[in-house]
């Protein structure tokens, strides 16, 4: 394993990418779709399905729960539905806000002991990473 690989603050090492769907601009999201990739942090989970040609963007499930008084909709919105990702701001905000200003709202991190599965057999109802404080993942 690559030492990109085995650190799990490198959120899409180029080994996993190169494994992805190229992303088309024309994915919707379905049950069936295999995820390669998950990140996880405070804020929620992302799960990954697809990768643009240079590696900044990607395509996936996002479930994003921010409390408010974390104040972190400068960086993230909250959400749960399939789009569009920045790789490449996800990973400034791990690299300048948790590993330089160790701020904990910015730990985001990749699951090393992913393997890719289809969608449908995730559990998204259930928390990969608890804040310290409540966190509801009612979105209605």
């Amino acid at each position: 394993m690559t030492e990109q690989n085995q650190n799990p603050l490198v959120l899409l090492p180029e080994s996993i990418a190169k494994s992805m769907k190229t992303m088309t601009g024309k994915s919707k999201g379905s049950n069936d779709d295999l995820i390669f990739c998950h990140l996880y942090g405070v804020v929620g989970d992302w799960y990954i399905s697809e990768i643009s040609k240079n590696r900044e963007k990607a395509f996936g499930f996002k479930l994003i729960n921010s409390e408010p008084v974390w104040e972190m909709d400068d960086w993230l919105t909250n959400s749960c539905e399939w789009g569009e990702v920045s790789i490449k701001s996800l990973q400034k905000l791990v690299n300048e806000k948790f590993l330089k200003e160790k701020d904990i709202r910015f730990l985001i991190t990749r699951d090393l002991f992913w393997k890719p599965i289809k969608f449908s057999e995730i559990n998204i109802d259930q928390n990969t990473l608890f804040y310290p404080g409540t966190t509801d993942r009612n979105f209605s």
